[in-house]
């Protein structure tokens, strides 16, 4: 008989938790929607945050030549105050040499006392200004505009190819995780009608050799079950490093591309914190970086030849000077020094340095314009491309619909031939794996159709494919 202490006891010991004192925790879940996804990229991918730091570059830039521009029209205003004191005076010691006796500091004349004085005191105002630098600063100015439209331009594409990106990569997490679902289910289908092919033969209702049929068909989607799945992890993993998601979470779509529509995408667009120019919004971005590029090199160039141009410089300079006989004297008197220059100067570049900077720019504006036709012919392919695959996903789509509700009927119609005995096990089995993979083809269509519509609505904004700025 157990005593009752051991009985309690055991009790305790059932009851209490398990070592460590912490129940095993649950990895959470992280539910992710479309717009969170294109939210989070916005803020987070490096590649835009690349592209931002190189606006603000160019705008830095841009701001650099205009104020360059205006220091040649506003007056250059400076004022100092100086005083040094001279170790040993050439004049006192021609003096000595010459026998000369010195002459008391407080005898001498003002003239005098300029040149013996140890002392000199500088209270000097100056302002300058160049009327004429040959249209220098204005080339700068023109080509740092045009580097800064190009900067945003290149920002919105980058955004636009991060959209792209990353409903390519929504939807291929939830193609392969049906296509994963699709591969689990016919293995367990195909498990489940060896065991019952199994019972069948031992029963002695089918022939022995079925069952090797259907072993045969297990190995063979034993392997493609591997493949969705890993198919399905990479493509998770793929989703995760983008949206730089914790790898512990479990990660929880919504919108799946079965329930896709047209509406979704249009209204899931990242907003846009940079302002591109307001003219020829028709036309697209990559076109106009394009022509942004060629206007900086044709700015450069001009900035380059017109460096040659001579250039006129006007100052003005007000001083006021003394020298006191003692160092610890700071008063008078001041002696007033005003200069008015006028100064023409005409560069002359013996190395031939600014000439290989003028054939340089020169060379780049035609490299500029021969991108720009590229880019012209690559758009319009992209474009013929583009709306050809719209119309094929489309397509796509609808025969993968229509063939989907075929198969799940004809599905219903061999469950019920096979519960009244009019059709045998392997008719079922047929019927599902046409319906499973109707299903994975539907899923796949979604998936195509879901990317070529997002890329549709941010064609404008795209990237060139083969041409680079």
């Amino acid at each position: 008989m157990i005593s009752r202490p051991i009985v309690f006891f055991t009790l305790l010991l059932l009851a209490a938790p398990p070592a460590g004192g912490q129940s095993p925790q649950q990895p959470d879940t992280l539910s992710v929607t479309l717009a969170d996804a294109l939210a989070r990229v916005s803020r987070e991918e490096p590649r835009l945050a690349a592209a931002r730091a190189a606006r603000e570059m160019a705008r830095a830039a841009r701001g650099e030549a205009l104020s360059e521009r205006r220091n040649r029209v506003l007056p250059q205003v400076s004022a100092s105050f100086g005083t040094q004191r001279v170790a040993q005076n050439q004049f006192t010691e021609i003096a000595r040499r010459a026998g000369i006796p010195p002459t008391p500091a407080e005898e001498l004349d003002p003239f005098s006392r300029v040149f013996a004085s140890p002392n000199t005191r500088d209270a000097s105002f100056r302002a300058a200004i160049r009327p004429f630098d040959g249209g220098v600063a204005s080339a700068r100015v023109d080509a740092a505009r045009a580097g800064f439209d190009a900067s945003v331009l290149a920002e919105s594409q980058v955004r636009a190819a991060l959209e792209v990106e990353v409903v390519t990569r929504y939807a291929d997490v939830q193609l392969h995780r049906r296509m994963h679902d699709v591969a689990d289910s016919a293995l367990q289908h195909a498990e489940r009608t060896l065991a019952l092919t199994r019972q069948a033969v031992v029963q002695g209702r089918t022939a022995e050799f079925e069952i090797w049929r259907v072993e045969a068909e297990v190995a063979a989607l034993r392997p493609a079950q591997l493949d969705a799945q890993r198919n399905a992890r990479i493509a998770e993993l793929a989703l995760r490093q983008l949206l730089d998601l914790p790898d512990h979470s479990v990660l929880k779509l919504d919108a799946p591309p079965e329930s896709w529509s047209g509406d979704t995408l249009s209204s899931t667009r990242m907003t846009d914190s940079s302002r591109a120019r307001a003219d020829r919004r028709d036309v697209r971005f990559a076109l106009r970086e394009f022509d942004a590029r060629e206007r900086q090199a044709a700015a450069g160039y001009r900035a380059a030849w017109r460096s040659m141009l001579p250039v006129l410089d006007v100052t003005l300079t007000h001083q006021r000077l003394a020298y006191p006989l003692r160092n610890a004297n700071w008063g008078g008197p001041y002696y007033p020094n005003t200069v008015l220059g006028v100064s023409f100067t005409l560069p002359l570049d013996l190395t031939g340095g600014s000439l290989t900077r003028v054939e340089s720019a020169a060379a780049a504006v035609r490299l500029a314009k021969a991108q720009r036709r590229d880019a012209e012919r690559v758009h319009a392919l992209e474009q013929l491309d583009a709306q050809a695959q719209l119309d094929a996903s489309r397509l796509e789509w609808d025969a993968a619909v229509a063939g989907a509700a075929s198969a799940d009927k004809a599905l219903q119609v061999a469950r019920a031939r096979h519960e009244v005995g009019r059709a045998s096990l392997l008719e079922l089995q047929d019927a599902r794996v046409t319906w499973m993979r109707a299903m994975a083809t539907r899923a796949r269509a979604a998936r195509d159709r879901m990317v070529i519509e997002a890329r549709m609505a941010r064609f404008d904004r795209l990237p060139l494919s083969s041409v680079q700025p």
